[in-house]
């Protein structure tokens, strides 16, 4: 789990307390999302409710699936991408989040 990455969504979505997140890569059905603890549907009720747009910004970033609980995307690269813009992240942001998650080198102790 990314210590970085639950930073971001916490900071997202101050309104609900989360204790980690990380990215889950599922191969048998090529999609990756983003799993938030405690309380992932509730998260992603906020989440979605607070950043009208994430859906159109999904479908720029080639979203497989947007009904259920949390986008998911093909890739770790299009997931992201899609938060990076979704959040607005400075460059700086980006390039930590890649590192942290897409590369799996910062983590939590």
């Amino acid at each position: 789990m990314s210590q970085q990455l639950t930073v971001i969504m916490s900071r997202a979505v101050s309104e609900v307390r989360i204790t980690s997140s990380w990215l889950v890569d599922d191969p048998g059905y090529a999609r990756v999302f983003i799993f938030v603890e405690p309380n992932h549907s509730d998260y992603w009720l906020w989440f979605k409710g607070k950043y009208p747009h994430w859906a159109q910004v999904a479908l720029k970033h080639k979203v497989k699936y947007v009904d259920s609980v949390c986008p998911e995307f093909p890739t770790k690269k299009n997931l992201l991408d899609w938060l990076s813009d979704v959040l607005n992240l400075s460059h700086g942001e980006r390039n930590l989040l890649q590192l942290c998650v897409g590369f799996e080198s910062c983590h939590n102790s």
